[in-house]
């Protein structure tokens, strides 16, 4: 096991298996691009530890998602890029810095707390 699993390992995080999509649902057909030493990545949703495709689904800050189930959700989509790195490079000790990194949420109209939501990516250190 890496420095980075570990690491996820001791704060209780677990890295998803591959997605699994319903049948109706598509997917990128590829969720990891690699050109040189870079990895692109294709748009992750949040993953359940089984793999399946985790909810709530709805506007955050309606009253189907709250801020904190958002938040939930934006860390199950970085576990779940996540494993993607894992099972395409191999080792997650492999990824020495990101160079940018795209939050999507979906809100409310007039709902400003996006920074609440996305802190997962923000506020982990992992190495």
């Amino acid at each position: 096991m890496d420095q980075i699993e570990s690491k996820l390992n001791s704060l209780d995080l677990k890295i998803p298996p591959p997605t699994k999509v319903p049948p109706d649902v598509k997917t990128p057909s590829v969720w990891i691009r690699l050109r040189g030493d870079k990895a692109y990545i294709s748009g992750h949703g949040p993953q359940n530890p089984d793999g399946s495709i985790a909810g709530p689904f709805g506007k955050v800050g309606t009253n189907s998602v709250s801020v904190e189930q958002g938040y939930k959700s934006a860390k199950l989509a970085g576990l779940s890029i996540l494993g993607s790195l894992k099972r395409e490079l191999g080792r997650l000790d492999k990824v020495a810095a990101w160079l940018q990194v795209r939050v999507m949420i979906n809100t409310a109209e007039g709902f400003t707390k996006t920074a609440n939501v996305a802190g997962f990516y923000c506020n982990q250190k992992l190495a």
